[in-house]
């Protein structure tokens, strides 16, 4: 159990060994019976995943990937961390679960489903469930109640074969505490060298027969991107619809049929005392903080000052800055709360308001009216927008008609001809990765552009600006250039891999030397480079000053007196590392007895972690499983 602490360790306890079941259960229904589709996407013993149910799920990973990245994942990295895999993946195992918990018997009663629903804070009002809540968002989200209960049963049913699967261990040993306490407390030190590439740079001489044979087998890295040589007509909205006149009584009525959009909301300006209760609480934890509000609800009506009381006993965010919330509209914040303030009056401190997060005490400090924007000043936006809502349909009729009449005259030079007037765009040759300025935003014109095959028009395509017909003039296709052109960077590449091959080399040696019994210090001295300590390092403070590389900490943690050294060097981007263990320290009290019960669970967990992953793997192998190829 130890060793495989040892492995699985990192900075903190929680780090080192809490390991939540990743099995996120978002109401998808992955039921057979419960989404229509006519092929299977994929088949877990029989159990069908239809297309519909896997981009359901996959469209979610990838927006919360988008989330993650403010809205734009960077291109490649989706694929690259395999987000289609983890979503199937994610399938065959709650598919695996459910089957599982089948087999051992165990069932979820219609019962525990409406007890669930019930405490769902979504579907409360005022901390009471509401009928009309829950039909009016199931409604909204497109689900029936009994689509939307099914699917809560089937989520049930595969968290609780996880919690009966785990319970398969209950027990953990003092010594197990002690050792993993121990473990995340010691320190270690190491003595070691960077060998760097750069210290052989120097020594590689470049022989033209030496170089003419390694570029032959990288030469396929050196290929040009392919470039294009482009025409194309632009239907700009925003030009056709500077040319569109708008008249006053339209500019006027768009503004009284829209004037919510021209209004700025009433603002209210509160403070609010905060004391949490959440869904884990206990009822006699919500009473003490229920008896807690109340004796500051005194105190605030006695006079004392609200800010301070807030600084004093608030458990929300807004404490240090005296519970103050800044001025916000109506709606933005949680219903019962939100109601309460738009009700006071300046200067009024409110009854307790419950909310599923908690107990709340407010004061109302100003109240700033709402203000109705005039015709004058919002003028010119109107007929700005007005322009471009009729530009864009009269950009698109332009753009089909002018399409069609290039069908109908056989090419683009044919139309051109009878059209002197149609102003084309002519690019120079450009590559997919440095478009020219005016198209260089707009990656789905690039990318249709180098879609086309030399000599294609492209069908009408939709811009950012509004709509374009390209035509590929000419394409350059990548080409492997002489070396001769290319020397310089050629030379300057090989000395550069020949350097960290020499650098590895050397590293390696020192490796092998040392664990044979040679000197290591003497070895790393005959090397050309200084020794150098690492100081003791901390799991429990990763990011401690060290001139060892913290990317390599974790290796060292391995290493004991009878195997002071690592299998290989490490490796950091063009240098390597030889390291040899030093010291090791261990806490010099002992495990105090309020810490106790946090190993004692973070163990526990660990250890049902690993009986589900371990049950999760032996199903999969005894599984048949299909996956369509169009995935």
């Amino acid at each position: 159990m130890l060793q495989v602490l040892r492995n699985k360790a990192q900075s903190t306890i929680m780090q080192a060994v809490v390991v939540i079941i990743a099995l996120v259960f978002i109401f998808w229904g992955v039921g057979t019976r419960m989404m229509n589709g006519n092929q299977a996407a994929i088949t877990i013993n029989g159990e069908e995943i239809s297309f519909q149910q896997f981009q359901k799920a996959y469209e979610q990973a990838v927006a919360q990937l988008r989330d993650q990245f403010n809205g734009a994942i960077p291109q490649g990295l989706a694929e690259k961390i395999g987000i289609k895999k983890q979503v199937i993946n994610r399938f065959i195992q709650d598919s695996l679960l459910r089957q599982g918990a089948g087999k051992m018997g165990l069932i979820i009663s219609p019962a525990e489903v409406q007890d669930t629903v019930r405490k769902m804070p979504a579907f409360q009002d005022n901390g009471s469930f509401s009928l009309e809540k829950y039909k009016s968002v199931l409604t909204r989200n497109s689900y029936t109640a009994h689509k939307f209960e099914t699917s809560i049963q089937v989520d049930m049913l595969s968290q609780r074969s996880v919690v009966d699967i785990g319970n398969f261990a209950s027990t953990v040993t003092d010594q197990e505490i002690e050792d993993l306490f121990n473990l995340e407390k010691e320190s270690v030190s190491v003595t070691f060298a960077k060998i760097s590439a750069d210290l052989f740079s120097k020594k590689i001489h470049v022989t033209d027969a030496e170089l003419v044979s390694w570029f032959e087998t990288v030469k396929d890295s050196y290929k040009t991107d392919p470039q294009l040589k482009l025409k194309y007509l632009s239907f700009n909205v925003k030009d056709i619809g500077n040319k569109i006149s708008i008249d006053e009584d339209s500019v006027k009525n768009f503004y009284n049929s829209n004037s919510a959009s021209f209004t700025t909301p009433e603002q209210r300006h509160a403070r609010h005392i905060f004391f949490k209760v959440d869904e884990n609480s206990s009822e006699a934890d919500e009473a003490g903080q229920r008896k807690k509000a109340e004796d500051v609800l005194k105190l605030a009506r006695a006079g004392k000052d609200f800010a301070q009381l807030a600084d004093q006993y608030s458990e929300g965010p807004a404490k240090t800055k005296g519970g103050d919330l800044g001025f916000f509209p109506k709606g933005k914040m949680i219903e019962p709360f939100d109601d309460t303030v738009f009700v006071m009056q300046p200067g009024h401190i409110s009854d307790i308001i419950r909310t599923p997060f908690g107990f709340h005490i407010v004061k109302l400090e100003e109240i700033k009216a709402a203000v109705v924007k005039p015709l004058a000043e919002e003028h010119d936006k109107i007929v700005h927008q007005l322009q471009l809502e009729q530009a864009k349909s009269m950009a698109f009729q332009i753009a089909n008609e002018c399409y069609e009449g290039i069908i109908g005259a056989g090419s683009l030079q044919a139309y051109i001809k009878g059209h002197p007037d149609t102003n084309v765009v002519e690019t120079d040759f450009f590559t997919q990765h440095s478009p020219p300025a005016d198209i260089k935003n707009d990656q789905t014109f690039v990318n249709t552009a180098f879609a086309l095959k030399q000599g294609e028009l492209s069908s009408l395509i939709e811009t950012t600006n509004g709509y374009a017909i390209l035509f590929a003039e000419q394409i350059k296709e990548p080409v492997i250039p002489p070396l001769t052109d290319i020397k310089d960077r050629v030379t300057k590449d090989y000395v550069a891999v020949k350097s960290a091959d020499m650098a590895k080399k050397t590293a390696e040696d020192i490796l092998s030397q040392a664990r044979t019994g040679g000197d290591f210090s003497k070895l790393v001295a005959d090397s050309g480079v200084s020794m150098q300590s690492s100081g003791l390092l901390s799991k429990r403070n990763p990011e401690q000053k060290s001139p060892f590389p913290s990317s390599l900490a974790d290796q060292i943690f391995q290493l004991s007196a009878k195997a002071p050294y690592p299998s290989e060097p490490g490796e950091v981007e063009k240098d390597y590392f030889v390291y040899k263990f030093a010291e090791r320290t261990t806490p010099k009290t002992g495990l105090p007895d309020s810490e106790r019960d946090q190993y004692r669970n973070a163990l526990l967990k660990l250890k049902q972690q690993q009986i589900l992953n371990a049950w999760i793997t032996n199903q999969r192998k005894k599984a048949t499983v299909t996956t369509h190829k169009g995935l």
